[in-house]
């Protein structure tokens, strides 16, 4: 934990599964995912989530994804640190945003494409795994 935007949210209950994950050299927290942030970001700022998404091996995109785009379906990337039962396993691409933001956001979880609050990403990184996003 070499940042303070991570110290932030980290957990020191989950220390060693970060710590055997860096040891064993298997792939960051959120690799082959990708983030959309989609409108503004009060707690914490968005340069805070995009530097916590890039620190934990994510990319961001650009524009936001299209659900029922065949590009976006047919990518063949999986996100490792989901459970492996999980539907999650095959969701690749998020689309963070803030609840208390006064952008109104139509759910998402189509697919490869899902929406979740960006309490989510710091909850991941708190348990060092994928969390599940709960249904909206």
């Amino acid at each position: 934990i070499q940042t303070r935007a991570k110290a932030c949210y980290f957990n020191p209950k989950h220390p060693a599964a970060a710590f055997i994950n860096y040891t064993e050299v298997l792939p960051p927290l959120f690799d082959g995912c990708f983030f959309y942030m989609l409108g503004s970001f009060c707690k914490p700022p968005k340069d805070e989530l995009i530097q916590l998404v890039k620190e934990g091996g994510g990319q961001l995109l650009n524009r936001q994804p299209k659900p029922e785009s065949d590009v976006t379906q047919t990518l063949s990337t999986a996100a490792y640190h989901a459970q492996p039962a999980s539907d999650q396993v095959l969701c690749t691409q998020y689309i963070l945003y803030d609840p208390q933001s006064s952008y109104k956001l139509q759910k998402v979880r189509v697919g490869k494409v899902w929406s979740a609050p960006s309490m989510w990403l710091l909850d991941c990184i708190a348990a060092f795994q994928l969390l599940p996003v709960l249904e909206h």
